[in-house]
């Protein structure tokens, strides 16, 4: 064995430039599969991220009534004593670390000459700063006060659409608990710019002493959202928000606890569908490192069947053949391997440190309201760079046997013709 490995390593680097190229596509193959992995990843935690900051939270919890008829935003379902019901989800978990309570409402803004429909927001400006990251994110002005001001906070997008701005004042009217329409004039004191499409375009955040004078609540809060300490990976993350949801769920059994796994199920199955997609990339990049590898490797049968010939001659058996031309190929492949997942490796190092502006990589391209913006950042994934070295050596191997096998075939007196 020892005599046919020095042979093949020996053969290797005879062939430098059919050696250079299966390496450089292979390494390439395997390098941006890993790298791609994890930009994958770090987009779905971008996202989920995002969903956590500004819409959904690390777990949300509901009126059943309320969620069976989420599509309507219904104000006649609310949280049965909200403020019990806050600090019995507080105390389920020591992993969360605030709860602020929410209300949301259709409604329509107008600035006395055209309407838009808007999704408003009435909140405690305090406690939901403590959740979200809505309130640091205005741009322009400031976020809600704590007591009545009939002010009100929108998207900058809804803003520009109307063709208001800060110190103007907006038309809001809604659909009272009562089944009627008020409507009330409010100032814009801030302008938010967010990650999410939608509540730049489409949002507006009212207090909840301004919203009880409009809506005429009684106190009703539709949902109740909590914040926690952020892990360090999405899986984790995940994971976290579904045990924590378990619980919450089993102290408040007349609500229904979501985690931020059920809150984005729709984005988490197009995530499902697009690992799908990735898999099949990488299938496409090592199969071409694959014909890269049975090219190299049948050329080099071809290139020495006078030596064949002499090796078969001194008493090498065909299956010794076949073992020599194999190592050749797992040599290749190795090499490639090896190159590949440091190339995937340096690349997840640049992905996790630095990571990408999505701005600068997207533009003004429309996302179809996915909040992926903000800098994307990888996740180190050991899984991944581990299967596509060893899927590297797989394909090296396999594809070193074709050649292999043609080389043990031929017969000692056709070989020595050449000679």
């Amino acid at each position: 064995m020892g005599t046919l490995l020095k042979i093949a390593y020996r053969n290797v680097l005879r062939h430098k430039r059919r050696t250079a190229i299966t390496g450089v596509v292979m390494s390439v193959g395997i390098g941006l599969f890993i790298a791609a992995d994890s930009m994958l990843v770090g987009m779905d935690r971008l996202t989920i991220d995002n969903m956590v900051d500004y819409t959904e939270s690390f777990l949300k919890a509901r009126s059943p009534e309320y969620v069976a008829n989420l599509a309507g935003t219904p104000l006649e379902h609310g949280v049965p004593a909200p403020e019990a019901a806050a600090e019995a989800l507080m105390a389920a978990d020591p992993r969360i670390k605030a709860v602020t309570p929410r209300t949301r409402f259709v409604a329509r803004a107008s600035n006395y000459s055209d309407e838009i429909p808007v999704l408003a927001t009435a909140v405690d400006p305090e406690r939901d700063a403590a959740v979200f990251r809505t309130a640091g994110s205005v741009g322009a002005g400031r976020w809600l006060g704590p007591g009545a001001e009939r002010g009100v906070v929108l998207g900058s997008g809804l803003a520009k659409e109307l063709g208001l701005g800060l110190g103007d004042y907006v038309l809001v009217a809604a659909s009272t608990v009562y089944e009627n329409v008020n409507a009330d004039e409010y100032e814009i004191v801030g302008l938010v710019e967010t990650p999410i499409p939608e509540i730049n375009k489409g949002a507006l955040y009212i207090s909840y002493a301004d919203a009880e004078e409009l809506l005429g609540l009684g106190g009703l809060v539709t949902e109740l959202c909590a914040s926690a300490e952020r892990p360090p990976t999405l899986s984790a993350l995940l994971k976290s928000s579904e045990e924590a949801a378990a619980k919450a769920g089993a102290a408040l059994p007349g609500l229904k606890v979501d985690s931020i796994g059920e809150l984005a199920k729709g984005y988490l199955a197009m995530r499902q569908m697009k690992g799908k997609f990735s898999q099949i990339l990488i299938f496409v990049l090592l199969l071409i490192a694959a014909v890269g590898i049975v090219n190299t490797i049948l050329m080099s049968v071809y290139s020495r069947i006078r030596e064949i010939g002499v090796l078969r001659a001194y008493g090498m058996r065909p299956k010794e053949i076949r073992r020599l031309f194999t190592i050749e190929g797992l040599l290749v492949g190795l090499v490639g391997s090896l190159a590949g997942l440091a190339l995937g490796l340096a690349l997840d190092w640049y992905l996790v440190s630095v990571g990408i502006p999505m701005e600068a990589m997207l533009g003004d391209i429309d996302m179809g309201g996915i909040p992926l913006a903000g800098t994307l950042r990888g996740e180190w994934n050991p899984g991944t760079a581990a299967f596509g070295f060893v899927f590297g050596i797989l394909v090296a191997f396999l594809s070193a046997r074709i050649p292999a096998r043609r080389a043990a075939r031929l017969e000692v007196t056709d070989a020595l013709r050449f000679v």
